[in-house]
């Protein structure tokens, strides 16, 4: 806005002053050129700022040379009318030559005929709308185009940054296992306060975790169990002996490395979705094994289970695997998304196949 309406207004400052010197022979009126052509320079730049503003974006066409010339008609309309218009408020203002009225009886003392004034009114319109129009064009596709572009731009990364945050901290701990297990903290406190303080250090030991690791998009698998036993503990407060858990990891797959905060929602997934409305024990197992090259990471629970139709549309139901199938597209392609197999009153088995990290990175 500074840079428009500051360099129209210097223009109209330089000819108004210009003006004054050839006019100041008619008296104390050619003051007033200085104000006028300073004020017709800003009224320029107002239109110029809506055809920016309102009226060149709203101009669409197959290509853009196209556009272009559509911009130019436009541009040239506008500025051209503005232009006649000021030229008749100098007149009245300055008492120089009109478009609209006959020009006045008599010769100068320059020898100027009525005609060469006539003609004189009508350059004075004519200049000024060239490169108005070049300013209006050339300002536009050059400065004002982009910070529309730019604007919306950072709208749409504003959007993702504030999605992708959400997604992330959703990600990395669910808010409903916090609650919950503060909720078996409190109860445990007078019941048994032995119990209700191993839980407390094994959620920071959980949030320890994440402050650490979260940073990071590898970790050995080793890590990720140690978060998971810390989680189960807090599971078993809950749930008691109704929770049993079985682990078979292969030695040769605790070095191997995972995507961050893989192997947690899996686990928390089954009991969450799994075992937490099955009447009686439940059952989660855990299993890794390198096989092919590949770390082969499965986490099944005995639970409720799924029919084909809801298994068919799992992504969709919030259940915390969209991200998880995201991020192991994002990062090993299409071929090792989650396998998840699943029946009624059977329960739900996903399994992973993850390769080596090189591969992976």
């Amino acid at each position: 806005m500074l840079l428009l309406f500051g360099t129209s207004a210097g223009v109209g400052l330089h000819l108004g002053i210009l003006h004054y010197f050839l006019l100041r022979f008619r008296g104390p009126r050619a003051l007033l050129a200085p104000l006028v052509f300073v004020a017709s320079s800003v009224v320029f730049s107002t239109v110029t700022w809506a055809l920016w503003r309102w009226v060149f974006p709203r101009i669409r066409a197959a290509t853009a040379a196209r556009a272009v010339c559509m911009q130019t008609l436009v541009a040239l309309a506008a500025l051209g009318a503005t232009s006649f218009g000021l030229l008749e408020v100098a007149a009245l203002a300055l008492g120089t030559p009109s478009l609209t009225r006959p020009p006045p009886p008599g010769d100068l003392h320059v020898t100027i005929t009525p005609t060469m004034r006539h003609d004189a009114a009508l350059l004075y319109a004519l200049l000024p709308i060239v490169p108005s129009v070049l300013m209006a064009l050339i300002g536009y596709h050059q400065y004002w185009r982009r910070i529309l572009t730019l604007r919306d731009r950072e709208r749409e990364l504003s959007e993702l940054a504030a999605t992708a945050e959400l997604a992330a901290l959703r990600a990395r701990i669910n808010p409903h296992f916090l609650f919950n297990s503060l909720n078996s903290i409190a109860q445990l406190i007078h019941s048994d306060p032995a119990t209700a303080e191993a839980c407390v250090e094994r959620l920071a030991e959980i949030f320890r975790y994440i402050l650490r690791r979260g940073e990071k998009e590898f970790v050995p698998l080793a890590d990720e169990l140690q978060v998971t036993e810390a989680y189960l503990d807090l599971e078993r407060a809950r749930f008691g002996d109704r929770l049993v858990v079985e682990t078979a990891v292969t030695p040769a797959s605790l070095a191997r490395m995972i995507p961050t905060l893989t192997l947690q929602p899996l686990v928390e997934n089954a009991i969450k979705h799994g075992l937490a409305r099955k009447i009686g024990p439940g059952r989660v197992r855990i299993d890794a094994d390198v096989r092919d090259g590949c770390l082969v990471l499965s986490v099944g629970d005995d639970g409720l289970g799924m029919a084909a139709p809801a298994l068919d549309s799992i992504y969709e139901r919030g259940l915390g695997l969209s991200s998880l199938r995201d991020r192991l597209a994002r990062l090993y392609g299409p071929a090792h998304l989650p396998e998840i197999t699943s029946a009624p009153g059977q329960g739900t088995c996903v399994r992973l196949r993850l390769p080596d990290l090189p591969e992976a990175a």
